[in-house]
């Protein structure tokens, strides 16, 4: 479970989209709380960001961990937060659920989790990780990379085996921030790309690690 402090910040930044954490409803599973850990927090922060912006009436259903990935259902779901809610789920399996860092899912004994090579309990299958080397001519740090990387490959998954419209990324480093242009794609893509970009400009281009205060 994600501790207390960093519950109530969600809840106290969105109180729309978390209106039903502490209310005995049928409607959402809140109730019972962010069922992960602190490590996908910004992450969860950047979704809420997201979504808010598009429907501000929409609201969280449940927040939760499953086979070492996070999954996050919603109301009022569309094309657009489609877009966001897998890219999310697919990132969260590159992100330790404990602390933030650049991480692998592992299977551990029959149990799924994404750990850092700190907070592993055994060895870190690092061949897990996401191929990078067709993203490196864009000559960024190792961490907004594999960001990159996910995205093309989740778009490129789409289109074979959903039909989704091919899609372009005109991707491009700019006075600090990660920016990326679509040209093609749908609805659905566009929340792959806001999703990606959001969470590139809170870490670190090199590290991966969050970078406090930055969005």
């Amino acid at each position: 479970m994600m501790n207390k402090e960093l519950d109530e910040q969600l809840c106290q930044s969105y109180p729309s989209l978390y209106r039903g954490r502490h209310s005995p409803t049928k409607r959402t599973l809140m109730g019972r709380g962010f069922e992960c850990g602190d490590g996908w927090y910004t992450l969860i922060e950047v979704i809420s960001d997201l979504l808010t912006a598009h429907d501000p009436e929409t609201y969280a259903v449940q927040v939760k961990e499953k086979f070492g990935g996070l999954r996050f259902y919603h109301s009022g779901s569309d094309e657009y937060t489609l877009g966001i809610e897998m890219t999310a789920g697919t990132l969260s399996s590159h992100i330790c659920e404990i602390c933030g860092a650049p991480g692998v899912l592992n299977d551990e004994d029959g149990w799924w989790s994404t750990r850092c090579d700190a907070h592993a309990s055994g060895h870190v299958d690092h061949d897990l990780d996401v191929d990078r080397s067709n993203v490196a001519y864009l000559g960024l740090g190792p961490a907004w990379s594999r960001l990159v990387a996910i995205l093309k490959e989740s778009a490129a998954w789409h289109t074979e085996k959903n039909g989704m419209p091919e899609a372009e990324f005109h991707i491009a480093k700019e006075n600090g921030p990660l920016m990326i242009q679509l040209t093609g794609g749908n609805r659905m893509t566009a929340g792959m790309v806001d999703l990606i970009a959001h969470y590139a400009n809170r870490i670190d281009e090199y590290s991966g690690l969050i970078v406090i205060g930055k969005k």
